[in-house]
């Protein structure tokens, strides 16, 4: 047996090899953005998440499309070259891209990783999954207006599909590393839990369930969502339903609790007798990290996926016009796992990243920037912004 023939018979295609060494390079690239331990879940992560992202290559968008300027400032996460963020950034594969650059929009466009698509709508609000962001838009740029909204999913590659989803003005519950949107809906006078599939379209769970929701103004209690499970909050607290088992339960010392929960994790405080946050997780109740607040830290949001909270002392004020009169106040970050906290300069608006980056947007200067809350290293990205109010991922815009 001649063992060349052979393995030149069985060999890929060049292009292939080309293909997979140029996604590989970028995957290490990316890898080489955070430390050594949070690069290996990271790269792992993104192993994963590929397995299960069934992508649909219709178009690519270059990253020229977007504007991208190869020149200018750009500081490293690893330290490197003023360039190599910027080539971190076009070279990036959909995957990791969408993970680490996460998804904004200004007006009709929503820029994803390293792509951008434009709508005839304009863009209400933003859902990170594991298929992509899921995208609510419709005539004007509000949840809460009346008229109809209509929903894509945006893939990390830049291809779309339209979802039929009728859920009105309410919360609903997604996770970046789920494929599924849950949401509530009035049914009598009880209520039912729905999980909707994004890649097929379908449903994949419902049930109906009894409880009191009086405390906010949408059309059904607000809904998160991590793996096989989804919550929503009533009067009496988080009521939990898996529908891998059918089970419902309230979740034990949930009452009064604040709509602050991720990727299967929750907050629980009150300004008079709870100031400090106690982050539990849902299923087992168990304390993930009691994060003391003072007058400085008296307000934050948890990552999308469940691995920090930002801290901050000021909420950002808009006017009538909805334009920014007055930024928020700097901000730190906590990670739930070791308790180091890091602060970023500058009284920014942050948004995050799937990945679990934060996220700002200059749309005066045409810059993206990310910034790694473990160690405060940022990337910015040169890049042409479009007009509009900019909306971040990983921020709620349902009023």
């Amino acid at each position: 047996m001649n063992v060349d023939e052979k393995l030149r018979e069985f060999a890929p295609p060049e292009e292939a090899i080309r293909l997979h060494s140029r996604r590989l390079r970028s995957q290490v690239l990316q890898a080489a953005m955070d430390d050594t331990a949070i690069a290996q879940s990271v790269t792992v992560m993104s192993v994963r998440t590929r397995r299960r992202r069934r992508l649909i290559v219709r178009t690519v968008v270059a990253a020229a499309a977007l504007g991208i300027v190869a020149t200018g400032l750009s500081v490293s996460f690893d330290g490197g070259s003023p360039a190599s963020a910027q080539e971190r950034f076009i070279e990036a594969a959909p995957a990791p891209a969408y993970d680490t650059y996460g998804a904004f929009s200004t007006g009709s466009t929503v820029y994803i990783g390293n792509h951008q698509v434009t709508f005839d709508e304009k863009i209400k609000a933003l859902y990170y999954t594991s298929e992509g962001v899921l995208v609510r838009m419709g005539k004007v740029a509000y949840t809460d207006t009346s008229g109809p909204s209509h929903y894509t999913l945006i893939r990390p590659d830049g291809t779309y599909t339209s979802i039929e989803l009728r859920m009105g003005d309410r919360v609903v519950g997604t996770d970046p590393d789920s494929p599924n949107v849950a949401y509530a809906e009035p049914t009598g006078s009880r209520w039912s839990f729905v999980v909707i599939d994004l890649v097929t379209g379908k449903e994949v769970a419902r049930t109906t369930v009894d409880g009191n929701f009086t405390w906010g103004g949408w059309e059904a209690p607000p809904v998160t969502l991590a793996g096989d499970r989804m919550w929503a909050l009533f009067d009496a607290g988080w009521m939990e339903y898996n529908w891998r088992t059918g089970a419902t339960r309230r979740v034990p010392g949930t009452k009064n609790a604040p709509l602050e929960t991720a990727h299967g994790r929750f907050a629980y405080y009150n300004d008079v007798s709870q100031p400090d946050w106690l982050v539990k997780d849902f299923v087992t109740g168990e304390l993930v990290r009691r994060i003391p607040m003072d007058q400085e830290n008296y307000g934050g949001a948890l990552s999308p996926d469940g691995r920090y909270v930002r801290l901050n002392g000021e909420w950002p004020v808009y006017d009538e016009d909805d334009k920014l009169v007055s930024p928020p106040g700097p901000s730190s970050f906590v990670s739930l796992a070791t308790g180091k906290v890091v602060a970023l300069e500058g009284r920014e608006l942050y948004g995050w990243t799937p990945g679990g980056n934060t996220l700002t947007v200059d749309a005066k200067r045409d810059r993206l920037t990310v910034c790694n809350p473990a160690t405060g290293d940022c990337d910015r990205i040169d890049l042409k912004v479009g007009s509009g109010r900019v909306k971040l991922g990983g921020l709620p815009y349902e009023s």
